[in-house]
């Protein structure tokens, strides 16, 4: 595998078919991503963030977030921005779920919205990232969604991540 493979399989597989759909072909996205790891280009990172098809792609999904935290921030954050947008669910859950690797105020406004959908794993995703952002933006927005109907699990989370920007002194 050499990155010239790795940019024709990803640009071939946008996005993944659906994990009951993957044959023998889609297998080799996990050896895409291990390459990738170990031999970032930045060519591939619009190509690794648009990857993403219905379901958890039998576990591989989880080892892209490795292989794009080696990418600096400027290069990372300006894609989260347009791929938290993606009408794509599959898109906007990962995409959420990496932007937790990146604190970024930037990410605030496309998070804010995502914080409210009625996706229970979107939300979940989006409320950690926006909680990784120290910022008195991030906890107004998280004490104005604690007044919102939650289901525990998420009342939960956004009260952890309330005393989280409490302690982090962010005023």
């Amino acid at each position: 595998m050499n990155q010239s493979e790795c940019l024709d399989f990803l640009t071939r597989h946008q996005p993944m078919p659906a994990d009951d759909d993957w044959d023998a072909e889609c297998e080799a996205l996990d050896e895409v991503v291990r390459y990738l790891t170990e031999h970032p280009g930045i060519e591939a990172l619009p190509l690794l963030l648009t990857v993403f098809g219905p379901g958890d792609g039998y576990g591989v999904y989880q080892t892209i977030e490795v292989a794009v935290i080696q990418y600096r921030a400027e290069d990372v954050v300006p894609l989260l921005l347009e791929n938290l947008g993606s009408p794509a669910r599959d898109i906007v859950y990962w995409n959420a779920q990496i932007a937790a690797n990146f604190p970024d105020e930037r990410l605030i406004d496309p998070l804010s919205i995502l914080v409210r959908s009625a996706d229970e794993d979107i939300q979940a995703a989006s409320l950690i990232a926006v909680g990784q952002i120290k910022s008195p933006r991030v906890l107004a927005l998280l004490e104005e969604v604690s007044r919102s109907p939650l289901t525990e699990e998420i009342r939960e989370l956004v009260g952890n991540l309330i005393d989280d920007q409490r302690q982090a002194d962010i005023s």
